[in-house]
């Protein structure tokens, strides 16, 4: 991972943390997502890729993006995937999450192990894309403020979370 190639990802980072609805109209990111990005590539190197996304596909309330949505992560991986001429094509609020695991998968059916059996290389390839795109993400969203959320404040002046 060169940082030539981060630096170059960044403003399109930056622009998919605000398409895919994780940075409000405000500027600002709430704290969870700040949370499910910095996970994510531990995740991957510690289950593998496929694990990782298909964990990240689960949505609090289906159908919603709200603050703290793990799915968004994936919508905005697929943004930095896709060449920018076929980005504005896309409704990004109501893109499913899965999206972006049939691309890398080509709507192949199968256990994990066999998709990695048959895909093993073609999934590394995948996996290199991702953590970068993941490195951009992650240095992208400090140009934005980190909100807290509600119950984060609440469980403060409650005693918990400190």
């Amino acid at each position: 991972m060169n940082r030539h190639e981060i630096q170059r990802l960044i403003p399109m980072a930056i622009k998919a943390l605000e398409t895919v609805g994780i940075a409000n109209a405000k500027g600002e990111v709430s704290k969870v997502n700040e949370g499910y990005i910095n996970a994510m590539g531990p995740s991957i190197i510690q289950s593998g890729l496929l694990p990782t996304l298909i964990f990240y596909n689960k949505s609090k309330k289906e159908g919603n993006n709200t603050e703290g949505e793990p799915c968004l992560w994936l919508k905005a991986l697929y943004y930095m995937h896709l060449p920018e001429g076929e980005r504005g094509e896309i409704n990004w609020r109501e893109l499913a999450p899965t999206t972006l695991i049939k691309k890398i998968i080509d709507g192949k059916d199968g256990s994990l192990e066999q998709i990695s059996r048959r895909d093993g290389l073609k999934l590394k390839d995948w996996e290199g894309k991702i953590l970068k795109y993941i490195v951009a993400l992650k240095l992208a969203l400090r140009t934005f403020e980190i909100k807290e959320d509600k119950e984060d404040k609440k469980n403060k002046k409650e005693g918990g979370n400190e």
